[in-house]
């Protein structure tokens, strides 16, 4: 019996964090074009677009959190998620549910963003939480040191940045600068007016259409760079790495530029040009192959 009690005990012990959260239920008034700013530690933050002129705030907070701090009027609103100097269990899950039109920024730490269907400006920032959206709000701006980046379809100006996490970015249209320091950026499916990717060590891939007379910039130290364009693409692209090799299916092979030294370049033109297309790689690979 002796044991059975301290093992109830040790169960009822267990249990008190997920008794301790409390569950949150609130609504405000927002205008249809209001602004809200969102700030939590710890857990997970998901908006999501709907067509009522309301925030709603649904989710739990965890044990050690003081409160869920809302002010503001129907113009813009700040929740934020306080805490203690010296918290434990700060483990916060919302949902809020806002106007479409809104215009939205969440900050986090280790917490979690999920973003969908809204079509004002998204401005995210983490520590070493993951981001992800989907829809296509009118600005999209994505920073996080660790955490990775995914993005369903890019806003007409796009800007992502992260130190050591992944960039993706699965439908690309108007502007996109991306920058990471050892984290891959990845376009799956690109058709952009401009772009600028940017890497220390990471791996650069875009997939697409190369655009009108747009302007493409890729740059990486020691990370590959690969482009996978249409058999008619039309630009003019200069190309140069230090110490890595170039294998250009689409137009004459680079050349060397010293006996001295191993470096490379190429300077070409395909279809009657327009766009123009940089590529620079100090000791990385750089690679463009037809789709």
């Amino acid at each position: 019996m002796r044991k059975l009690a301290v093992w109830a005990a040790i169960c009822l012990l267990a249990a008190v964090p997920a008794w301790a959260q409390r569950t949150v239920n609130e609504s405000r008034p927002l205008s249809p074009t209001g602004r809200v700013e969102i700030s939590n530690v710890e857990g997970s933050v998901k908006v999501i677009g709907w067509g009522n002129a309301e925030v709603e705030i649904t989710g739990t907070l965890g044990r050690d959190v003081e409160e869920l701090e809302i002010t503001g009027d129907e113009s813009g609103l700040r929740i934020e998620v306080k805490a203690p100097r010296h918290p434990e269990w700060l483990e916060t899950d919302l949902v809020l549910r806002v106007p479409a039109g809104a215009g939205i920024q969440v900050e986090t730490v280790s917490a979690t963003i999920e973003v969908a269907g809204l079509t004002g400006s998204v401005d995210l920032e983490s520590v070493s939480g993951w981001a992800k959206t989907s829809g296509r709000p009118a600005e999209l701006s994505i920073e996080t040191v660790s955490g990775d980046l995914t993005v369903a379809q890019s806003a007409p100006r796009t800007e992502l940045a992260s130190v050591s996490g992944s960039i993706t970015v699965d439908l690309a249209t108007g502007r996109l600068e991306a920058e990471s320091v050892s984290g891959a950026i990845r376009v799956e499916n690109g058709s952009l007016e401009d772009a600028s990717f940017e890497t220390v060590s990471g791996d650069i891939g875009y997939a697409g259409d190369i655009v009108g007379r747009g302007s493409y910039a890729f740059e990486s130290m020691s990370g590959g760079v690969t482009l996978l364009v249409p058999p008619s693409v039309s630009a003019e692209f200069d190309i140069t790495t230090f110490s890595g090799n170039i294998d250009n299916d689409i137009g004459p092979k680079a050349r060397g530029t010293s006996k001295y030294t191993p470096e490379k370049e190429l300077s070409f033109s395909t279809g009657s040009g327009g766009a123009r297309v940089s590529i620079e790689s100090f000791s990385g690979s750089i690679k463009i192959k037809t789709r």
